[in-house]
């Protein structure tokens, strides 16, 4: 049986429950999808920053690797609008392939290329295929790879997957919004005759809606509470491994300061947008009443 709280039969029933459960839910996939987009536009921001304007020349295993290395660093550094070339240590190299040779890479003697970063001028261009062909004569079966023509392209799907993950949490909000809206005029429907009676009486509608409020801030702090913590929870557990790999040319992808911040301001928006749409619904309805 219901208790009576401040006048009104608001207990926590079968269906209280339920809701608390559902909350939990919709943060926990609200929580994981803000994740997910903040770790999206960081690693596009990082992208961006990182391998736009820049090349990386690769100069073919071989008994004159290393003359013709220093041969193709002197082409660089006299062409036009390259503004920086560093020949990429082996040891840079050896910590790259790390992950998938195991700590034996440096000793297994592969016929590795020699890697040559390039940093181009801000805003200026290199001739690719001039370029490719002016290193070929030095040292044949050299590549020159452009970031951009594929930087474009990891763009778009680090973009799409963005816009998805912050697609889904609007929707999850929205589902809030209803949420509420429905379970509101539910329990002003099942206790009308309790609001009725105490809107005989002289209560105020701000009074009714505020226990209504009151009532729901409960429910909804519990879900929001436990949901939040265990889509944390999963994030920090991805993040965590994911920490484990980044130590060599792997994105980063681990939240910052900042964007645990703004993930632990989820949970309060969320529970300021339900006590406000109670309020608001409750007082929509009462005028119904009238």
């Amino acid at each position: 049986m219901k208790k009576l709280s401040n006048g009104l039969p608001l207990g926590v029933d079968p269906v209280s429950r339920f809701l608390t459960l559902k909350v939990g839910l919709l943060v926990l996939l609200a929580t994981l999808s803000l994740a997910v987009g903040m770790v999206m536009s960081s690693v596009a921001e990082s992208l961006q920053r990182s391998l736009s304007g820049t090349l990386t020349v690769q100069v073919p295993a071989g008994l004159e690797q290393q003359s013709a290395t220093e041969s193709i660093i002197e082409i660089l550094r006299a062409t036009p609008n390259i503004r920086d070339v560093r020949e990429i240590p082996d040891r840079e190299i050896n910590e790259a392939l790390e992950p998938w040779l195991g700590a034996q890479a440096p000793i297994l003697d592969l016929p590795l290329p020699a890697l040559v970063d390039v940093a181009i001028e801000s805003g200026q261009t290199v001739d690719i295929q001039v370029l490719t062909k002016k290193l070929s004569a030095v040292a044949p079966g050299t590549v020159v790879e452009e970031h951009s023509m594929w930087l474009g392209r990891l763009m778009d799907i680090t973009n799409t997957v963005e816009t998805v993950s912050m697609s889904v949490m609007l929707l999850v909000l929205i589902s809030v919004v209803i949420t509420v809206v429905f379970s509101t005029r539910t329990w002003m429907a099942v206790n009308r005759e309790a609001v009725e009676v105490l809107h005989l009486i002289g209560a105020h509608d701000s009074y009714i809606a505020h226990q209504f409020q009151k009532h729901t801030f409960w429910l909804w702090s519990v879900g929001a509470a436990g949901g939040f913590a265990l889509g944390t929870s999963f994030v920090l557990l991805i993040q965590f491994y994911i920490g484990r790999l980044s130590d060599s040319f792997l994105l980063d992808l681990t939240l910052g300061d900042i964007q645990w911040a703004a993930l632990c301001l989820l949970p309060a928006t969320a529970i300021i947008i339900v006590i406000a749409t109670v309020g608001f619904t409750v007082k929509s309805v009462m005028r119904s009443f009238m």
